[in-house]
């Protein structure tokens, strides 16, 4: 009966280490197909360090937000030169001439404080695409505007979609572009930006001596 016994013991003892080897060999393999899927994530990650042709795309398209913020917040320097009497009065005041420049800054501050609430709702995409939408429309505004405070609210209306895409347009391409690319990529916007102010001042000296040009 003792013999038996015993036999019994190391039966299960070499049972007990034969399932304690089944163990480690299957961790062991995991480990191994982990690392494989570790590779092979890798290689997924070095592959997107590069920036492929529809994120270059995106982003100049995105950048027509930076392009219509510096045109918006360049054109009025030249604007205010030769509107003339076609606000209303003779001349404008230095009063006047502030209301109307100091409105874009305002529309600014207020919409930059819920546009990034407003992305995590909706998307950034919508909101770029509202502001472009905004920015046209403050833009009509002021070409038809025939009294001072109409001139005012294109104005105000326009920094709703500065406020916007000042804030929506780099975050949006730090998301989408890879580490390395990052900077170059929000660079591009900023490049835009000042390319709308040099277009906005272009076109102002243009149109100085034409009539009503300013709109």
């Amino acid at each position: 009966m003792t013999g038996e016994k015993i036999i019994d013991v190391h039966r299960s003892d070499s049972s007990v280490s034969k399932a304690h080897d089944s163990f480690h060999e299957n961790i062991e393999q995991k480990d191994e197909v982990g690392g494989d899927s570790a590779a092979v994530g890798g290689e997924q990650t070095q592959v997107s360090e590069t920036p492929t042709l529809w994120m270059w795309v995106l982003t100049f398209v995105s950048g027509i937000s930076g392009l219509l913020f510096g045109y918006d917040t360049g054109v009025i320097s030249g604007a205010l030169v030769v509107i003339g009497g076609d606000l209303g009065p003779a001349e404008l005041s230095s009063q006047q001439k502030e209301f109307i420049t100091a409105a874009t800054s305002l529309g600014a501050l207020i919409f930059s404080v819920f546009s990034g609430a407003l992305a995590d709702h909706i998307g950034r995409k919508w909101v770029i695409a509202i502001a472009d939408v905004v920015f046209i429309t403050g833009a009509i505004i002021q070409a038809l505007s025939k009294s001072l405070w109409i001139m005012v609210a294109g104005r105000f209306i326009i920094g709703w979609g500065v406020g916007l895409a000042s804030l929506i347009v780099p975050l949006y391409l730090a998301e989408l572009s890879p580490a390395h690319y990052r900077g170059r990529m929000i660079l591009i916007n900023v490049l835009f930006i000042t390319f709308g102010q040099v277009v906005a001042y272009a076109i102002g000296a243009g149109l100085t001596h034409v009539e009503s040009g300013w709109r």
